[in-house]
Parts: C-alpha cells; sequence; structure tokens
C-alpha cells in the first residue's frame, strides 16, 4: 500500500433509492465531496429492492402515455457506477443496532440470503406504500383479487397497467359499449387519486378510439368511478382547487363516490347482452357461458358506515389511498416509530432514538416540523441528509432543516392541463401542464445525463487553483505519466487510450502474449535438462496442455483421473457477494466444460486495504460466502485458501476435479466436419461491463449479464456427459468461453485437431452470426464505440476470419465474436445426428440458458498462399481462413 492511499475505515450504507438518496448518492460521485470520502476512507454502499427507481410526479404522465417508462425511471445502478458506490441489489428485511460499543453502527439484513451487511451509518429512504385494509391486503397477488392494483411500488404498478391497457386492446370491439362500459374504480380521491382518474381515462379512451370507436362512444364506454371514504375532494388543498377539480370531474363524467369505505372485494359476473364469440385475448375479462358472455367482475364492499352505499362493480381497481410505512421498519428495527410505523426523525433527518441513523421521504416523520408524503419535500431532504451522513463519521455538527411549509403543487388532469395549488391560491391552464412538465424533466435529467468521464477530468483540472490538493489527488496519474513516457510516445497514446483497465476476464491477459509466454518458458526448460536427461534420469518437460484444465492420470490408484484448474481476477463489480458467485462459476467452467466433477477448491483472495479490521472480515465474509454457495451447489468443497490485501478486490480458485473414465473427458480436440456449433450463454460481458464502469450502462442491462454470469455451466455439462455414459457418442468438443472471447476459443478448438498426436480432421467453422445470443448490454456498448480493454488483443485473431472486411461493414455487431467474457457458456462441437436431441435436452433444463445452434463444421485446406506460423517444435499450424462469418 502506498503512504498517500488511505485505508477503509467507515461504511455508509443507504437503504432505498428513494428522492432524497439519489441526489445524495450522485453528490458523493462529485467534487469536493468525492476526496472527502476517499481521503477519509469511507465506503459507500447502497442497497435497494430495484434497480431502477421512478419519479412519482411523472407517472400520471406514464399512466396518460406522455412519457415512457424509461422517461420516469432514474437508474440507480448506473448512479452507483459514475459515484463508486457498491450497488446491493436485494430488500432489506432488518436493521441491527450495536448500543454496547458506545459508537452505534449495526447490521442490515437483506432478502437474498447474502450475510449481513454492515454499516456505521445508515440512511433509509424506501418509501410508501398505499393503506389497504386488512381484507384486502391477504388477497394481494391472488387469482381472486387480480383486479386491484396498489400504486406502489410502481414497478409493479407500471406492468400492471400496461396488462390492463393492453387487455383493453386486445378486446373484441364490441365486449364493451355504452350500454355495458368498461369499469374502472379509483379508491383514493387525494391528488394522486385524483390525477391517476383522469389520467387514466384519457389514455383508456384513446385505446378505444384507436381501434375504430367514435369519440362519444369512447367516452361513454370507458366510465371512471373515483371513491372516498372522506366527504370532501382534495383535503389537503385550499377550496379553489377543490371547486376547480369538481368542475373537470363533472365535466369529465367521473363519477365520486363519498364516504365510501373498503370492507373487501369479491368476484361477480355481469352476463352481456351480446351473443357475440370473443377473441381468447380477453381471456381473463371474460369467459363464455354457452352463448352468453359473462364478464368477469369485481364487487367493492363497503362497510356498514359507509352512508348505506350499495358495492362498487368494476372491472380493474387501482388503489391510491394515504401512505402507509413498511412493516418491517417497526417491527425488525430497534428504531423509534409513530403508531403507523414510520420513522421518527429530528430536523437533521437522524433519528429520534439512535445516533446515526438518518431517514428521508415518505417512510419517516419529521417530529418537530411534521410535513404532508410528497415528493417534493423529499427531493429537498437529499442535500441535508448527504451532508449529515458525512458529518456524522467525522465528529462534526449535524445540519438542520426545516422543510418549507407552502410549496407548489402541479396537479394534472391527463390531457396535459394542470391546475397549481399553493397556499390559499388556485390557478389552471395548458402552460401549467408545460411548467410542470419542464419542472420535472429537468429534475431528471440532473440524474439521467451523468458527466462524462472527459467532464470529471475538467473538474479534476479546475481544482489546479489549489496547487496542493491538486497534486494530491493526481499524483499517482502524474506518476504513471512519467512512468510511460520513458516508454516513448506509442506505450502513453495507447496506455491513455484505454484509461480505464477492465476487471473480470477482461483484465487476462492476451491469447497470444501467453502463447508466447508459455513457449519461451518450455523452450527454457528444455535446453535445461536437454543435455544431462540419461545422466539424472529425469523425465523430458511435456508441453502445457491447450485443454481447459490439466489432466493427471491415476495408474496407481486404481484408474480415474483428477483435473486442475485454476481462475483469479479482480472485481469489475461493487457487490462483493455477487462477484464471490461468478467468481466461482468461472473456476468451475473449466471442470464443466471437461466433464469433470468438481471436488475441491481452494480461494485465493485479495481484499482492500482497511484499517477497519471489521471492514476486511465483512469483505472476505461476503466474497467467501457468494463463491461458496455456488460452489456448494455443485458439491465442491471450499477447503481453503489464502487471503492479502491490495488495492482492488480479486478473487480466484484452484479447482481440483475428478473423473472415473478419463476417455469420456472432452477435449478442446475431436470435432469433426459437419458437426454443429452449440453455444448455452449470451455473448458480451466484457463490452457492457466496460461500459458500466463509465456509467454508460443500463441497471436492467447489467442485470441481465449478472443473471447469466451467477448461472453455472454444471448443469449444460452434466446434460452433455449423461448422453456420453448413454451411448451418444456425437458430442465430440468442448471448451468454455471466456477471455479470449467467442473467435478466439473457437479457433483454439479448431486448431486443436491439427496440434494433437492423433490423426484428426483439419476443420473450421461456419458461423451464423444472426444465430448467436448478444446482450442487450453489450449492443447499446458497442453503438456507444466502447470496448473491452482486452478487445484489441483478442481481434488480432480476425486473420483466422475469411470475410473479415466485409463483416466489419456491414454488422456492428461483428466486433462482439472478439469481446471477453467472464463466466460465459459452454462451446460444444456435436454431430448433426445428436444435435437436436441435446439442444432439446438443454432447452428444456431451466438452468441452462441458451441452446443456440450458431453454425457448423467444415473440412479445411489451407490457402497456399498461406504463410503459416510455427510454434517452438517447429510443427507449423495455419489458422487463414479457419471461421466464415455468413447472415451478416
Amino acid at each position: 500500500m502506498k503512504k498517500d492511499e488511505t485505508p477503509l475505515l467507515s461504511d455508509i450504507v443507504f437503504v432505498g433509492g428513494g428522492h432524497a438518496h439519489v441526489h445524495a448518492l450522485k453528490m458523493f460521485g462529485m467534487e469536493p465531496i468525492k476526496s472527502i470520502l476517499s481521503n477519509h476512507g469511507i465506503q459507500v454502499t447502497l442497497i435497494s429492492s430495484s434497480v431502477i427507481t421512478p419519479y412519482s410526479g411523472m407517472l400520471p404522465g406514464l399512466v396518460a402515455g406522455h412519457y415512457t417508462s424509461e422517461e420516469i425511471h432514474l437508474d440507480l445502478r448506473k448512479i452507483c457506477s459514475f459515484s463508486n458506490i457498491r450497488f446491493i441489489h436485494a430488500a432489506a428485511t432488518g436493521i441491527t443496532y450495536d448500543d454496547k460499543s458506545g459508537v452505534g453502527g449495526g447490521w442490515v439484513k437483506c432478502s437474498d440470503g447474502r450475510p449481513d451487511v454492515r454499516y456505521d451509518t445508515i440512511s433509509i429512504d424506501i418509501g410508501s406504500s398505499p393503506s389497504i385494509p386488512d381484507s384486502l391486503l391477504s388477497l394481494q397477488g391472488s387469482e381472486e383479487n387480480v383486479g386491484v392494483t396498489p400504486v406502489k411500488p410502481i414497478a409493479t404498478f407500471s406492468q400492471r397497467w400496461n396488462e390492463i391497457c393492453q387487455r383493453l386492446h386486445n378486446a373484441h370491439i364490441d365486449l364493451y359499449s355504452p350500454d355495458s362500459p368498461y369499469v374502472l374504480l379509483v379508491v383514493g380521491a387525494g391528488a394522486g387519486g385524483i390525477e391517476l382518474a383522469l389520467s387514466a381515462q384519457f389514455k383508456l379512451e384513446n385505446i378505444l378510439r384507436s381501434k375504430g370507436m367514435s369519440i362519444q362512444d369512447s367516452k361513454n364506454t370507458v366510465k371512471i368511478i373515483l371513491a372516498t371514504r372522506g366527504m370532501e375532494l382534495l383535503p389537503s388543498h385550499n377550496e379553489g382547487v377543490r371547486r376547480i377539480f369538481g368542475r373537470i370531474l363533472e365535466e369529465r363524467n367521473i363519477e365520486v363516490r363519498y364516504g365510501a369505505e373498503a370492507a373487501g372485494v369479491e368476484e361477480s359476473y355481469l352476463e352481456n347482452s351480446s351473443n357475440k364469440s370473443w377473441a381468447s385475448d380477453a381471456s381473463r375479462a371474460s369467459e363464455s357461458f354457452g352463448s352468453v358472455m359473462l364478464r368477469n367482475k369485481q364487487v367493492l364492499k363497503l362497510t356498514e358506515g359507509s352512508k348505506n352505499q350499495d358495492a362498487i362493480e368494476f372491472d380493474d381497481c387501482l388503489w391510491c389511498t394515504s401512505a402507509g410505512a413498511s412493516s418491517w421498519l417497526k417491527t425488525d428495527t430497534p428504531f423509534e416509530t409513530t403508531t403507523d410505523g414510520f420513522l421518527k426523525v429530528k430536523d437533521t433527518y437522524e433519528s429520534v432514538s439512535h445516533k446515526g441513523v438518518f431517514a428521508a421521504g415518505d417512510c419517516c416523520h419529521m417530529v418537530d416540523n411534521p410535513r404532508p408524503k410528497a415528493g417534493v419535500f423529499a427531493v429537498r431532504a437529499g442535500p441535508t441528509v448527504k451532508d449529515n451522513l458525512v458529518l456524522y463519521l467525522l465528529k462534526e455538527a449535524l445540519v438542520s432543516h426545516k422543510p418549507q411549509e407552502e410549496f407548489l403543487g402541479l396537479i394534472s388532469t391527463g390531457d396535459k392541463y394542470a391546475v397549481a395549488s399553493r397556499g390559499q391560491h388556485a390557478l389552471e391552464g395548458e402552460f401549467l401542464w408545460r411548467l410542470k412538465d419542464e419542472i420535472d424533466r429537468g429534475w431528471m435529467g440532473m440524474y439521467q445525463n451523468l458527466p462524462t468521464m472527459e467532464e470529471m477530468e475538467d473538474e479534476d483540472n479546475a481544482l489546479k487553483d489549489n496547487e496542493t490538493q491538486f497534486i494530491a489527488n493526481t499524483k499517482a496519474k502524474f506518476l504513471s505519466a512519467i512512468i510511460l513516457a520513458t516508454r516513448g510516445a506509442d506505450a502513453l497514446a495507447a496506455f491513455n487510450e484505454a484509461p480505464m483497465r477492465c476487471g473480470g476476464c477482461g483484465a487476462k491477459v492476451g491469447s497470444r502474449t501467453l502463447t508466447r509466454v508459455l513457449d519461451i518458458v518450455f523452450k527454457r526448460r528444455l535446453q535445461k535438462h536437454g543435455s544431462n536427461l540419461d545422466q539424472t534420469g529425469k523425465t523430458k518437460p511435456n508441453k502445457i496442455d491447450p485443454d481447459d484444465a490439466a489432466i493427471v492420470m491415476l495408474p496407481e490408484r486404481g484408474g480415474g483421473a483428477i483435473v486442475q484448474t485454476i481462475d483469479f481476477f479482480r472485481s469489475f463489480i461493487s457487490d462483493p457477494f455477487t462477484f464471490g458467485k461468478i467468481a466461482a462459476v468461472h473456476a468451475l467452467s473449466d471442470c464443466h466444460a471437461m466433464g469433470a466433477k468438481a471436488q475441491t477448491a481452494l480461494a485465493l483472495a485479495v481484499v482492500n486495504f482497511a484499517a477497519n479490521e471489521a471492514m476486511t472480515e465483512r469483505a472476505l465474509v461476503d466474497m467467501l460466502s457468494g463463491a461458496s454457495d455456488v460452489l456448494d451447489d455443485d458439491g465442491c468443497d471450499l477447503a481453503g485458501g489464502h487471503t492479502c490485501e491490495g488495492a482492488e478486490q480479486a478473487l480466484g480458485f484452484a479447482v481440483t476435479g475428478y473423473i472415473e473414465d478419463p476417455s469420456k473427458l472432452l477435449r478442446k480436440r475431436g470435432g469433426k466436419a459437419g458437426d454443429k456449433i452449440i453455444l448455452t450463454k449470451a455473448i458480451g460481458t466484457g463490452a457492457l461491463f466496460a461500459a458500466d464502469m463509465r456509467a454508460k450502462c443500463r441497471g436492467e442491462f447489467v442485470e441481465e449479464a449478472i443473471l447469466s454470469m451467477t448461472t453455472s455451466n454444471g448443469p449444460a455439462s452434466r446434460i452433455a456427459m449423461s448422453m456420453i455414459e448413454h451411448g451418444y457418442d456425437g458430442i465430440h468438443s468442448c471448451t468454455d468461453v471466456t477471455g479470449f472471447g467467442l473467435c478466439g476459443h473457437l479457433l483454439e478448438m479448431l486448431l486443436a485437431n491439427d496440434e494433437c498426436e492423433e490423426n484428426l480432421d483439419s476443420i473450421s467453422a461456419s458461423i451464423d452470426l444472426s444465430s448467436i445470443p448478444f446482450f442487450a448490454g453489450a449492443k447499446d456498448a458497442i453503438r456507444q464505440g466502447i470496448n473491452s480493454s482486452l478487445y484489441r488483443e483478442n481481434s488480432r485473431s480476425r486473420r483466422a476470419v475469411t470475410n473479415h472486411e466485409e463483416a466489419v461493414k456491414q454488422n456492428s455487431l461483428y466486433p462482439l465474436i472478439f469481446d471477453p467474457q467472464t463466466a460465459g457458456g459452454l462451446l460444444f462441437f456435436v454431430s448433426p445426428e445428436v444435435c437436436p436431441s441435446f439442444v432439446k435436452k438443454l432447452s428444456e433444463d431451466r438452468d441452462t440458458q441458451y441452446a443456440s445452434v450458431i453454425g457448423e463444421l467444415t473440412s479445411y485446406e489451407a490457402p497456399a498462399s498461406q504463410t503459416a506460423t510455427c510454434d517452438i517444435d517447429g510443427k507449423c499450424i495455419p489458422t487463414e481462413g479457419r471461421i466464415f462469418i455468413k447472415n451478416l
């Protein structure tokens, strides 16, 4: 560790990705607070059940169809990548607090089974959910209550709203009519409920018009009922606003049911007067009994105190009542809450009962200055929460914040019209919708359009005005430049061209470099032992086999063979638990590629420098727990290992496997002309995570890749070995696709036939580019011009591609076949006779992601003009024209 580097000392943990936290997360990646965190050894972590977080103020616009889902969501993973914050994709289920230590801190329990997450100071911003009667809670998500959709969580609501719209769009045009309207019930007559009712009406009527229904009929065919247990609309707003919305609801023919308190929901049927046959697309909305059409409808039953009103019959219901707190805040934390379960905080947003515990947004209640549950207050809490988390760790006085008593509320009406409410003032008009739209898009833009690396470097350069601070922050950067400059301008230019070195397999040494190194070492061993082999009796050194793992025969042990392999790389993902899973999947894949059963694994783990022993311990626990979960599932024992500290987290395993019958091992060699080429995972992790390092990859794309990388190749391997054991002799060879990319590993398999002592076919490959599965994030990275730092080295194998120049020009995704993979899939050569059965079994296996036939093998004849390259033994192996890319 360098003297000017600060070891890790403290943990800040954010729970939830609410509006207040979004601001703090971004600012933690900006100067000057970025340097404060780094100089004081503060590690920051976000725990969130969602990768994206919605802006609630734009939800009515989404419902009305004015915004896309992407426009109203912020990407938490991308913000964390920008700010170098650890991201844990899991729901918090409980928090402990250490009262005995005298310094506070504690642990966060998560829903995904990982070890508890340590914190020194913590902030909670998980929002709220509509208060739903206990009689309805048991029905949430059940078939009996499929028509009731709470507005929160918004992610679930958005999905259900899309289903409602799609169902109405797919329904037969005569299923709903002015005489038998589609009924949408909205429960809750606050600003949120009214906005939803008006926005939903606008969208649903437009859907019917798109199907050919007239404007007037569409208005009469969609019936909106707004139900509230109160006796007035918008109780927290002034009389002028209530009067405006009373008029608007009447003009829009929305029925308001006052004094309607829900007691429960039950199903009923409504007979349709028409005897027509309905499209099966409307199956949830209807069922046919003989020649009569019965629509599945539901009934909202009301309490006895609901002014003797009739129950309300509906097709779908949106639930938007007053906010309720998540139950675990009261039952699974020691922090003081209100009777309703909201965390009680001071004006500093610190818990009234526990130091170093903060909360913001709808999940908290400010004791001295209580405010309504509104997004505006959460947004404005962000700067105070950000400052106080750091001030607490630095043992400085916290700052207070008194939220404004009046605020401007802009309430939309669905049709790009809005009403303004502030204090006793009310105003309406289209210009207010435009103002609201501008404000909302402006706020979202601050967190959707993050500064680029170049812009951040410009910010660093601005620190030159403070020479001492600038030199401290950039000393390592200048030192690297000086060292590289001594190697010449070309070396410096090459390094600067790829300033961010990838982790994972993107950090591997290139195939060509590795081959040269191994040849040099082998030649040295030959020279060292060659002259005295007869005198010493030493065995002549063997050249290292190019297979995925070393094979050691065990004749003296009664037969069988052990298979040994090792993998190690630095972390490319901020969550150590998930990184541990990926590292283990990757290390086991060499055994899986050869068909051996992994027996034991030894770990080599590197954790960040930390002056706080608890942080070192927790990093190791997280990494090895994630890894052991994968190893245990594969029946492989974690037998021991070695640990050390370093500048970056890294993890690897030496894995020992066993096979009883070595003749059944799958090797890289063995492919035959006519064989089909099968791939079991998508391609593109290198480019995807290169984009993620630059905060240029969407969180959902990263999640797709993580799911793949944490999925073991064991099931696919066992399917192959089972077929071999049952007499299928058409599974000829296999490897795993990792650091050298699809093209590099495919080329290894093609050349393996020529390199071995057996007399095997000389083969080439025809690859169908359109059949290769690529990650969405990899496609997006390529569109942005982002590649892994190992791409250039891997792309040297392009000389094996017959039509490389044509492929480059015609298909932008072609470069991804050179992309380095981490925890990639298996690549099989399988005879055309066995291929259909093998693909079928792979496809039916729930743990195998793909069974893509991406090409076939052909006979190879080296071009007469080719200049062959020779290895250390003088054996020349032609590589030109080995691979042809089709369907560009």
